[in-house]
Formats: C-alpha cells, structure tokens, sequence
C-alpha cells in the first residue's frame, strides 16, 4: 500500500452517470490487475473505493458511477486538482493460474477491474473470453 498525492488529468462522462478519471502519479503499489484504490475526498470523513480499470508507469484510471452525494463531488472534480489516494490495495488477480483460454466474467462495478485482468492476460499469450453485464 502506498498513501500519494495524484494529480486528475481527466475527468469526463462516458454515459449518464458513469465517469472515467485519470490520474498522475505513483504506481509502483499496483502489482497486479484488480486492486483497488481508497479516494480522500475534502469534506467527506469515509474514502471511496474505486476499482482500478487501468494502469501503467505514471498513471491511473478508474470508472465510477455517481450514486450518492460521494461520488457526484468526485464528478464535479476538474483536470489539475490534486487528490490523496491509498494505492495498492487488495491482492488481485493470479494470472498464472488462469490457463490458456481463461474467461473473466464481471458485473455492474466488477466491470472495470476485468479490463487491466484481460489486457494483462493478453500480454501474456492468452486467449481471452469476457462476459459482461
């Protein structure tokens, strides 16, 4: 786990209520795809979980949907505000024991996560089937 300071360099809607925001920063915490990051969010004493959709070297992008008054400040957050995030949690996915034609399945907030799991499985030679809802 790491405790950082993130800087929003997107913030957008991709359908009514469902947002993509992408964050700079550290991710040397996220060591595998299905972690999840804890959002501090000023003005609000609990932080948010947010399943991590993507990653790489320098950045982190997440899909959340604006469902109580959380989430619908999150939404209002523009590109250059800074944020204080806990990176790195939970354990994530195994991919070595997946075989050669594993299927991720995932629903509602278990979609964002089966992104980084299939790409990650795609790198590594495999053929991927999603079944998402």
């Amino acid at each position: 786990m790491f405790q950082g300071i993130y800087t929003i360099t997107e913030n957008k809607p991709i359908v009514a209520s469902i947002f993509k925001i992408q964050l700079q920063g550290d991710t040397k915490a996220i060591t595998a795809p299905g972690q999840f990051v804890n959002i501090k969010l000023d003005g609000f004493y609990l932080r948010r979980p947010i399943s991590v959709f993507d990653y790489d070297n320098t950045s982190i992008t997440l899909i959340y949907k604006v469902v109580g008054k959380g989430t619908a400040y999150m939404a209002q957050l523009a590109p250059g505000q800074k944020l204080d995030l806990l990176v790195g949690l939970g354990n994530g996915f195994d991919t070595s024991k997946s075989g050669e034609n594993p299927v991720v399945i995932g629903g509602g907030v278990g979609v964002p996560p089966m992104y980084a799991l299939a790409k990650q499985l795609i790198a590594e030679g495999k053929s991927v089937t999603a079944i998402l809802g």
